[in-house]
């Protein structure tokens, strides 16, 4: 049968009736293909590891948007001049002509023309301060963080972003971002994207609740990764009861490491960006100490993928989500066995401390000290935003005899402001749901948050049955000696056992 003409085959298709039909499928298939071809759009971006030592990366790639104005983060966590890492950059236009480009300021260049195509390199060395590296892109022999939030220029945030990488041989990359099977992560926000990369990285896989965690491990520890995983484990579970469902998305990564730095072993410094966390650590030689010590940092990290991270608030209200989730991850970690009363005592002493050491700790309120966080605040909004919480859950606790308590309000937030909330001011939002919904906790909100009130903490706590012991270079809290029977069942609500408490009196020298 003879070959027949594509006219000729719409002819016949048109007297039998069914040009129409093939016409809407032709329609429907050109719009899928628009569609899919929107979606695939954005910045194709590679890197490549050019060096551990000195540590280098190039970037390049392609913006979906000619622009003029090439700019980089340059500030980030308190750190500044974080531009200055960036060098060698060059520009071309979408037909490939050379755009001249000048600096103007650390992190920011100016091209002569729209230009679409670049490359650069950045100097990826690890931060001097060693709790900076938490926020920050860095690189040695072994292992580092490569963060696109500081990595990319801020044009290139505004669409996904499709990232591959060149890797040292022996080296594997890991991260939460969605990976194809050609290697390449598909990242739709990249200020939150991180990438774990290295040699010797070791990835654990389980489920907690109804989140699919996974551990990425570097270094040598004194406990192993299924004992993380299975602190972690239990921790977003304890997490996810407490507001009442799952963080934003279904999915969570820790990514553990040493410091790229010799610290000490009690060192620790960690950050979550959307659902990863990173978490760094001094090497404690003793399995119990270990654990101990991660169990704080572990607690308050992974709380973040709840507050602020799932919730739909704006503004700087660094108070709560740090000072108030600080005492709100350590009764998790109460509830879940790693931490004693005494513990937790000993922790609000600690507090108590640093509040009283600060030079301005009463100079703002907490609400002012956050927008201040970053220029000295950072130790004052912890601790005097954890020393409020304290009171906050005591006084409510006892108002409401025993019915609510600070896990409520974070119920409610959750409730209001997830994921599939409305957008409202943090602040705000934040007064109003600790003021009560008949307004009984608005007096304490107005004077310890709104505020800049003092906190003495030894009047605060005795109605409660707790007591500050003289004497000393540190702040001891105890249980008083002679208790009500309502002090008493406010203090058992906390964790405080009588038996516990008796012997560990007798046992005290005489």
């Amino acid at each position: 049968m003879p070959a027949r003409s594509f006219r000729e085959i719409l002819l016949s298709l048109k007297k039998r009736g069914t040009l129409r039909f093939v016409q809407s499928v032709l329609a429907l298939s050109l719009v899928s293909l628009s569609s899919y071809a929107a979606q695939a759009q954005g910045t194709a971006v590679r890197i490549e590891v050019l060096s551990t030592s000195p540590a280098r990366v190039r970037v390049e790639g392609e913006l979906q948007t000619p622009t003029k104005t090439w700019a980089f983060i340059n500030s980030y966590a308190g750190m500044i001049g974080i531009g200055e890492r960036v060098e060698n950059l060059t520009l071309t236009d979408a037909q490939g002509a050379s755009v001249p480009v000048r600096k103007r300021a650390p992190g920011e260049f100016e091209a002569a023309s729209d230009a679409a195509r670049f490359s650069y390199e950045v100097k990826t060395e690890a931060p001097l301060f060693t709790t900076d590296s938490a926020y920050i892109s860095w690189l040695t022999p072994e292992r580092g963080f490569l963060m696109l939030g500081d990595l990319l220029p801020l044009a290139s945030r505004a669409a996904p972003v499709t990232i591959e990488f060149s890797l040292p041989y022996g080296w594997a990359v890991f991260s939460n971002e969605t990976r194809s099977t050609d290697g390449k992560f598909a990242v739709k926000e990249p200020m939150l994207a991180r990438f774990f990369a290295g040699k010797d990285l070791r990835e654990r896989r389980a489920r907690a609740g109804s989140i699919d965690f996974s551990l990425v491990a570097a270094g040598d520890w004194a406990f192993t990764d299924e004992e993380v995983a299975e602190a972690s484990q239990s921790i977003l579970k304890e997490h996810e009861r407490t507001m009442g469902g799952p963080p934003a998305g279904s999915r969570v990564m820790l990514m553990l490491s040493p410091y790229p730095r010799s610290v000490g072993a009690e060192r620790w410094s960690a950050e979550t960006r959307g659902s990863s966390v990173v978490l760094l650590s001094g090497r404690q030689p003793s399995k119990v100490a270990a654990l101990a010590i991660l169990s704080a940092p572990l607690t308050h990290e992974l709380f973040h993928l709840w507050v602020p991270n799932a919730l739909t608030l704006d503004g700087s209200y660094d108070w709560f989500y740090e000072g108030f989730t600080l005492y709100q991850a350590m009764r998790a970690g109460m509830r879940l066995g790693m931490l004693t009363f005494d513990d937790y005592l000993r922790a609000l002493g600690r507090a108590n401390d640093i509040y009283l050491s600060a030079n301005d700790r009463d100079k703002w309120s907490l609400v002012e000290a956050s927008e201040r966080r970053w220029t000295g605040q950072g130790a004052l909004l912890y601790n005097k935003g954890m020393l409020a919480a304290f009171l906050y859950d005591l006084s409510l606790r006892e108002r409401s005899k025993g019915k609510r308590s600070l896990d409520n309000v974070y119920k409610e937030l959750f409730r209001l402001y997830g994921r599939s909330g409305a957008r409202a001011d943090g602040n705000r939002a934040l007064i109003s749901a600790l003021g009560g919904a008949e307004g009984e906790m608005r007096d304490f909100v107005r004077r310890y948050i709104e505020s800049p009130a003092s906190i003495d903490l030894k009047s605060a706590v005795a109605a409660y049955g707790l007591q500050l012991l003289p004497g000393g270079v540190r702040t001891h809290v105890q249980v008083s000696d002679s208790l009500s029977r309502e002090q008493r069942d406010l203090l058992r609500q906390l964790g405080y056992n009588e038996r516990v408490e008796r012997d560990r009196r007798s046992a005290r020298p005489r």
